[in-house]
């Protein structure tokens, strides 16, 4: 399945990362809600709250537990892949039943550069396939 396909199939899209990847989450999500797709990442001040009042290693599997449901998606990047609050917030996910995506550094390359520029091109290769969707473009 697409990426493009399990967004059309989900019913809400949550998108996470840390550092530049989850400056790139927050951009790709506000592509998707301009498209009209139910999009969301965490901010910043919710974050540093759950891992405040957990860990951070439990943050975003907290913040999944709350707001995910079975048949919405997870879209997780990480530069490395071995992030233990990326990869806890999938398990949650999958104990939810919720479709997972992940844009891993390891699984695409090694450089962090050319990881975190996949996950825009990525991203930007959504928009623009639900931009001419919508007759936009």
């Amino acid at each position: 399945m697409t990426l493009t396909e399990a967004i059309e199939q989900a019913g809400r899209v949550y998108l996470i990362g840390n550092g530049g990847s989850h400056a790139n989450a927050q951009h790709i999500c506000n592509d998707l809600l301009s498209c009209g797709v139910r999009a969301y990442t965490i901010d910043s001040a919710t974050l540093s709250a759950f891992a405040n009042d957990t860990d951070w290693e439990l943050a975003l599997a907290k913040w999944i537990g709350v707001v995910g449901e079975r048949g919405d998606l997870l879209i997780a990047m990480s530069g490395s892949g071995r992030s233990p609050n990326i990869l806890n917030a999938i398990e949650q996910a999958r104990e939810l039943g919720m479709t997972i995506y992940k844009i891993f550094g390891n699984e695409r390359s090694e450089n962090m550069q050319e990881t975190e520029e996949s996950q825009l091109t990525l991203g930007h290769e959504v928009y623009c396939a639900y931009q001419r969707r919508l007759n936009l473009i």
